[in-house]
């Protein structure tokens, strides 16, 4: 219905006036940009150019053994290799394939337990045990994903963060690995890993590669045929060499490396979970892969005695059956290092060492743990080849059995390597820096006990020379530390500039849209044009010339450009902002805006709390449910108690989902009740509606039972195709085809149904609703369904109560925005974030179940497996869109008004998250505050792209306060 007042005009602006629309691109453009920021802030690449290589040999110039063989058991924590269990961890019904022998092998009794035990790997506990092993914890740095757990084990170097997201199987860079220093290496294992390091090799031909095809990794199939696949991979290879005299010379040459890459226990982890029997019968598969590879090398070089083995994991795994994060349980892998060149238990005298974490495994010996990147040194140290140009690691010394000449050689190339990268850096710097800072600790101060690095150099030859080997040991492992400290100060010179140019950036930008909300209030002369507007042009050019002549990345003129035209603008016409420092003309009282402003900080606050605790959003839920409706006119509540009483229970009902557990198992009842609920809000939507007399009701009203239809049928699916895999009969193809056709056909059902002019919104919005239905059911693994539709039940609440408080409140069209305004903004950014935590828990972004995802693909597919993940999650903020677009309409503001000001209220807990993140602490710290201001930068994104989406859901709607 058109509005019965006509509205003047507004004055023609010029065109390049920055409006709704273009600030809304604008803010897309600057979120996609800035989220990246804290990647130059903090991770940005290690890798630079180091020509110089180090390496130590004994007299005769070979390593301490002549080959290395190393294990990589993907996705195995360190706790359940190590620790045993009172009972098989595994039935004797599902024994591990033949030629595997015995399920479990008993621990004879030891101090630490009464009664016989038992352990899925028999062979690695009684190499620790007897004293043939040395053994420790592998920390490994996030993201803990196989692509950086592997370049940290054979670069040696701790890529960083960002890229993960640049695919599994190519290199972004080329950069040096144990690998490519060997005489040769022979790699077997999945596809996803070895041509990392084959493509990203000096001598292609230097690294030979034995994969199965990715088909292979079925996540429904027994996975423990993908490690027996690699020992017959490697068996066939010995056999050959007997025939073929080059294969034969490379496998005798020293300095060769072999590479087994075990991927069985990730794939049963994730589809069974780490404290599943599947998990411990694949590590029993493990280590038998183990044992018969060690039988074998010793079969083919006559047991010579002269290769060092290493046994660890890329990363391990949550109990949800995911990893990623910085939880323990992905950080804390297994470190078994046993064979030529390592020290055994009985060569010194040490008290065993554990802390809580390990003294109920009942291990024999001294418990030392490492960094991964100290594996990639080991390695090399041991086969005497130069160690890896950018690698981070650290010698560990303590595990070699060597004279005390080596040890303090090995020290010294470790150091060496560690300084040349730090030079390296320092060049890169000093060649293009303005004005140039040397690490203080690498510069010639007496005073200060500071010497530069040639002068530690010549000190601990000097003392190698005179055979001070310890000393010598000790100033290495002192050069190695500053080296490494060096490094970091190069990494992040320019840390102080970038944090102060993205801090601006955010500022900036919530002046700009505070800016665009107070410029339709404010009078043409008050927003006359200000030379001030020079100075961010003036700054902008200024920063472009340091960085083209720093020659910095495009990023960094990125950064520098969006608050320069977000203070261009703001200063072009200052009238608006300065208004604000005029005398209010307000009628609200000082003290409620006050009071409103302490309630907007406060919420905001405890939104930034519920990253690390998702009860918080229960908190607000309730705040927003039960305290909210006592804040509103008693005669207003009295008139509407069926409304109120409905929106407290809604809000009730969906604040029990914060606090309910992020680990779920897999439960088809809790998922088929979630559907059946769906179903029963669609019939009673239909009977509501149908009272209406829309005249688009009855094609609405086909497309409501189609909808509802598919449900049911989903439901059977999804049931049908869960109680297969449960069985471990995998997903039956007609499965598997019903499924992608229902959630196909019923995510395109509102594109089916069009846009009728003049349909009541309420009528669009249930077509839109309950067409994510079946997509939220057969990708829920628990109450996921039961938390989509109560969330949809509290949206329409929602939507319900703002048109009965604006038609009681009959606001004429330009009274502007106030703090009502900021209320509902809150709201939208409450329903944003329980839209995301509702579910799951940012604080492990890994609890994000792949589970569902089976009942759709079952072999490894990053990427489709993400999207439908993201699709997933993505569901609730649609519905979520386009509520708050209706609302922005019964306001009668103009569009994306509350985009306007829910953007400054999002920057407020951007620029916290900004500066809470780390790179020292705990890596779940550093994990964790990653992801709060990642998520939260784009979940600010989100509310940019998603109120622009409500525009054109709800386009051509009869959004007239009448009809809702």
């Amino acid at each position: 219905m058109a509005d019965p007042h006509t509205e003047p005009e507004p004055p023609r602006q010029p065109s390049w006036q920055l409006t709704a629309p273009r600030l809304l691109v604008l803010s897309l453009l600057f979120h996609l940009v800035f989220v990246q920021s804290i990647f130059d802030v903090y991770f940005s690449s290690p890798v630079v150019q180091v020509t110089d290589r180090f390496s130590v040999t004994d007299e005769d110039g070979r390593g301490l053994a002549k080959r290395v063989v190393l294990f990589v058991g993907d996705g195995l924590r360190a706790d359940k290799l190590f620790q045993t269990y009172a009972s098989p961890p595994f039935p004797s019904s599902d024994p591990p394939p033949s030629p595997v022998p015995s399920p479990h092998a008993l621990v004879p009794p030891s101090s630490s337990f009464n009664d016989e035990r038992t352990t899925p790997a028999p062979l690695l506990r009684s190499l620790i045990q007897s004293g043939q092993a040395q053994w420790g914890v592998s920390h490994t740095r996030v993201p803990t994903e196989s692509r950086p757990g592997h370049v940290a084990l054979i670069g040696g170097m701790y890529e960083d963060v960002s890229a993960v997201t640049r695919g599994w199987t190519t290199n972004p860079v080329p950069f040096d690995s144990v690998f490519n220093q060997s005489s040769h290496a022979f790699t077997f294992g999945s596809p996803d890993i070895l041509p990392m390091f084959a493509l990203g090799a000096s001598d292609p031909n230097r690294v030979a590669t034995f994969s199965y095809d990715e088909e292979a990794e079925d996540f429904t199939s027994d996975a423990v045929h993908l490690d027996l696949w690699v020992l017959d991979q490697l068996s066939s290879l010995l056999k050959n060499a007997s025939s073929n005299p080059e294969l034969k010379a490379k496998l005798d040459a020293p300095g060769v490396v072999f590479f087994e890459h075990l991927l069985g226990l990730d794939t049963t982890g994730h589809s069974y979970r780490p404290h599943g029997p599947e998990y411990h019968r694949n590590i029993r598969v493990v280590d038998y892969v183990v044992s018969r590879t060690v039988e074998l090398l010793s079969e083919y070089y006559g047991d010579d005695g002269e290769t060092a083995f290493v046994f660890t994991a890329d990363h391990g795994m949550s109990s949800l059956g995911n990893h990623g994060d910085g939880h323990p349980d992905n950080t804390r892998t297994p470190l078994v290092v046993w064979g030529k060149g390592m020290r055994r238990r009985e060569d010194w005298e040490e008290p065993e060492r554990h802390d809580e974490y390990s003294a109920g495994w009942g291990l024999k010996g001294v418990r030392r743990d490492v960094e991964q990147a100290d594996i990639a040194v080991l390695m090399a140290v041991l086969a005497g080849v130069p160690i890896p140009a950018n690698s981070a690691g650290r010698l560990p010394l303590e595990y070699l059995d060597a004279s005390p000449s080596f040890r303090a050689r090995a020290a010294f190339a470790n150091a060496q390597q560690l300084l040349a990268e730090a030079e390296a850096k320092s060049e890169l710097k000093r060649r293009h820096a303005l004005s140039f800072r040397p690490f203080p600790e690498l510069v010639d101060s007496p005073e200060r006990g500071y010497h530069s690095a040639p002068s530690h150099r010549r000190e601990i030859q000097r003392l190698i020379d005179e055979g001070e080997y310890l000393e010598a040991e000790k100033r290495s492992v002192e050069l190695g530390e500053i080296a490494l400290r060096a490094s970091n100060y190069f990494q992040k010179y320019d840390w102080l500039m970038l944090r102060t140019i993205i801090t601006v950036g955010y500022l900036s930008f919530m002046l700009l849209t505070a800016h665009s909300i107070l410029s339709p209030s404010c009078s043409a002369a008050s927003s006359s044009p200000s030379r001030l507007a020079v100075l961010p042009l003036l700054a902008f050019v200024a920063l472009s010339a340091r960085f083209a002549i720093e020659r910095a990345p495009l990023s960094y003129y990125l950064y520098a450009f969006f608050p320069s035209l977000f203070s261009f603008f703001v200063l072009h016409k200052p009238g608006p902002l300065l208004s604000l420092f005029r005398p209010s003309t307000s009628s609200t009282p000082l003290s409620h805006r006050l009071t409103g402003l302490l309630s907007t900080l406060l919420i905001l606050e405890t939104m930034a709390y519920g990253y690390t605790s998702r009860r918080a959003f229960a908190i607000i839920a309730l705040a927003m449910g039960f305290i909210w409706p006592l804040t509103l006119d008693a005669r207003w509540r009295s008139e509407n108690r069926r409304l109120v009483a409905g929106w407290m229970a809604a809000m009730g009902v969906l604040a029990i989902f914060p606090v309910l557990p992020v680990e779920k198992g897999e439960d088809l009842r809790v998922v088929s009740a979630g559907a059946a609920l769906i179903c029963g809000i669609g019939f009673v939507a239909i009977h509501s509606l149908g009272r209406t007399g829309s005249p688009t009701w009855t094609r609405t009203r086909r497309f409501l039972l189609a909808e509802i239809a598919l449900t049911v049928a989903c439901t059977a699916v999804t049931c049908s195709s869960a109680l297969s895999l449960q069985r471990k009969e995998g997903l039956p193809a007609s499965n598997q085809y019903a499924g992608w056709m229902i959630l196909i056909t019923s995510s395109f059902l509102p594109i089916f149904h069009g846009r009728p002019h003049g349909q009541p919104p309420l009528e669009r919005l249930s077509v839109l609703l309950f067409a994510f239905g079946p997509a939220f059911t057969i990708l829920s693994l628990s109450y996921e369904a039961l938390f989509y539709a109560c969330f949809c039940l509290a949206l329409v609440a929602w939507i319900k109560m703002e048109a009965s408080l604006t038609r009681a409140e009959g606001k004429k069209v330009d009274e502007g925005m106030g703090m009502k305004h900021v209320r509902i903004s809150l709201f939208f950014l409450a329903f944003l974030h329980l839209g995301f935590f509702g579910c799951g828990n940012v604080a492990s972004i890994s609890s994000f179940y792949l589970e569902p995802v089976y009942r759709l693909m079952t072999v490894f597919a990053p990427f489709p497996m993400g999207a439908l993940l993201l699709f997933k999650l993505l569901i609730p903020f649609v519905a979520l869109s386009a509520v708050s677009s209706a609302i922005n309409h019964h306001l009668r503001l103009p569009p994306l008004s509350l985009f306007l000001v829910s953007s400054i209220l999002s920057e407020i807990l951007t620029i916290n998250f900004f500066f809470r993140v780390t790179d020292t602490g705990s890596w779940l710290e550093i994990g964790s505050s990653i992801t709060n201001f990642v998520i939260c930068s784009l979940l600010g994104l989100f509310s940019s792209a998603l109120l622009a989406g409500g525009e054109g859901l709800l386009k051509g709607t009869a959004v007239g306060l009448q009809t809702v």
